[in-house]
């Protein structure tokens, strides 16, 4: 994104570009309160590893950047290699039980879902008396 520091333009990777880049785990919390608009550039990054960034660089694919690093081609083409290691965690709630807006398939392809229940009262409390004895 764009920022303005000092009177001096300047680009700023937000964090699912960093993540990329870097080849950290992105995370993902609230999945189904994600604007329209988002969807698809976040399904173009999990499912290719491409995404166009507004700077005029474009994140690709590791296997897509080493086959053109060779010839030259990435560096003439502005291309950002996207880290082996980039990975995407994702939470939500299941839609329509809870606002929000459900996810298209094509992005809901892209991850597996789990059910984590809540645990009861009494097991709560009962962990907490095991690791915390001392506290009344």
């Amino acid at each position: 994104r764009r920022e303005i520091r000092s009177g001096t333009l300047l680009w700023a990777d937000q964090p699912p570009v960093r993540a990329a880049k870097e080849g950290r785990v992105l995370v993902l919390d609230g999945l189904e309160k994600a604007e329209r608009n988002v969807l698809p550039t976040l399904n173009n990054l999990l499912e290719n590893r491409e995404m166009a960034l507004q700077d005029g660089t474009f994140l690709t694919s590791p296997e897509r950047f080493d086959a053109l690093v060779d010839t030259g081609e990435a560096q003439a083409a502005h291309l950002i290699r996207v880290h082996q290691d980039f990975r995407v965690i994702a939470l939500g709630l299941p839609v329509p039980a809870f606002p929000g807006f459900p996810l298209d398939p094509p992005l809901r392809s892209r991850f597996q879902a789990r059910h984590v229940g809540s645990a009861s009262l009494a097991t709560q409390l009962t962990e907490l008396r095991e690791r915390f004895p001392d506290v009344p």
